[in-house]
């Protein structure tokens, strides 16, 4: 028997879908910068989709767009559009053309200037990204939940694989929590925090104190600035999915 050359698997992927609502590229770029400041690893290395809402008068804006996003890490890999011309300039800019009804779990980055804050979809777990420190993984098998009985510094990660994760001390803004499961913070949560990142939609994050860089559940996040300031610093918040939204309650 040969050995194995290649194979196919399908697969479900998560996609961002970058919605345009402003066909100066200048401006686009600048709302883009602005967006992603805000928490530049969690989109290094996604799969953006292009979806104009408005006419895109200049030949060059999807090239310059592609070009754009590949310097900030992101991979533009097709685009929606209905518009024969807009389809064609995508074809030149290397991108595959998306049909309007794709099912895939996608984002939604929204880069008009004056954008309302949004739930959005993102890839069930951070890509993985270089990070500028050496990731902390705890796992020791067990399926109860990893229990963390301290703070969790800047620049630390805790992942608690096939499971929940408890927290009793704050999360320092910089610091990164990820589970499986949910996540429960018995202190101030300030830096990232991402349950359910294996797709668990049950998953919930409770905090005590919660004023957070970005939190998500099964691919839907939140970033600082989505957040309302009722929930922030109010005492105990629960953050949990309802019809594929991020929903926030005070406790």
């Amino acid at each position: 028997m040969s050995e194995k050359i290649i194979e196919l698997k399908g697969s479900v992927l998560s996609l961002t879908v970058l919605h345009l609502h402003s066909n100066d590229i200048a401006q686009t770029k600048a709302a883009l910068a602005q967006k992603i400041e805000q928490a530049p690893s969690f989109f290094v290395g996604i799969p953006i989709i292009l979806e104009p809402k408005v006419e895109l008068k200049d030949p060059t804006y999807l090239a310059l767009l592609v070009e754009y996003l590949h310097q900030l890490q992101m991979i533009p890999i097709g685009l929606r559009s209905q518009d024969p011309m807009v389809q064609s300039l995508a074809s030149y800019a290397g991108l595959a053309i998306f049909p309007e009804d794709h099912r895939r779990p996608t984002v939604q980055l929204d880069t008009a200037a004056n954008a309302n804050p949004m739930s959005a979809r993102t890839p069930a777990s951070p890509p993985p990204a270089e990070p500028s420190y050496a990731p902390v993984v705890l796992d020791d098998g067990l399926k109860s939940a990893l229990v963390i009985e301290r703070a969790v510094r800047s620049g630390q990660q805790i992942y608690a694989k096939d499971r929940d994760l408890v927290i009793f001390g704050s999360v320092n803004p910089g610091a990164e929590i990820i589970a499986d499961g949910s996540i429960t913070v018995f202190g101030k949560l300030q830096g990232k925090a991402i349950a359910g990142s294996s797709g668990a939609t049950d998953a919930s994050i409770v905090a005590k104190q919660l004023d957070p860089e970005l939190v998500c559940i099964a691919g839907i996040y939140q970033l600082a600035d989505d957040i309302g300031s009722e929930f922030k610093n109010s005492g105990l918040v629960q953050a949990k999915l309802a019809k594929e939204q991020l929903i926030l309650q005070c406790l």
